[in-house]
């Protein structure tokens, strides 16, 4: 199986996200299952945020090396199951690459909670350091759903 994040940039929400479902189906010992993530809007070879680290932790580790890469009809075809970060980028999705449907949802609806993983720029937000942490709260206990959800599958340890 293989899962896409997508968010803007592809520097801070969507790489945070790979890092962290990645970090819980290791310790789920699900070793079956490819994480990747890209943007609508990224600069290729930008790096993830460096102050992810300080929300992440060790997470931060799997992203050594990264580098942005912008959303592709490639990217996009070869994934399984492609979550965006907010329901304006589904619809951008969808309408750029129409044979996706039934294969992407936002993050937060794909487990069961409502309401987007929203943008520094859109939220109410003064530091960029709380936004982070406000985005983990949420990132982190949906991917915990989806975690459960993959290990439900049965891929094979």
């Amino acid at each position: 199986m293989k899962i896409l994040f997508v968010c803007a940039g592809n520097i801070c929400r969507s790489p945070m996200a790979e890092a962290l479902l990645k970090e819980k189906l290791a310790r789920r010992g699900i070793t079956d299952v490819s994480v990747s993530s890209c943007g609508l809007e990224a600069q290729p070879w930008s790096t993830a945020e460096p102050r992810l680290r300080l929300v992440i932790g060790s997470a931060y580790t799997s992203l050594r090396g990264f580098r942005s890469r912008p959303i592709s009809e490639e990217i996009v075809r070869d994934a399984d199951l492609v979550l965006a970060m907010e329901g304006h980028q589904v619809r951008e999705i969808l309408s750029r690459f129409p044979e996706t449907r039934g294969k992407v949802a936002t993050l937060t609806a794909y487990a069961g909670e409502d309401g987007d993983v929203i943008d520094f720029i859109d939220s109410q937000h003064s530091s960029f350091l709380e936004w982070l942490k406000s985005c983990y709260s949420v990132v982190d206990r949906c991917l915990d759903r989806i975690a459960e959800k993959v290990a439900g599958l049965g891929f094979p340890a």
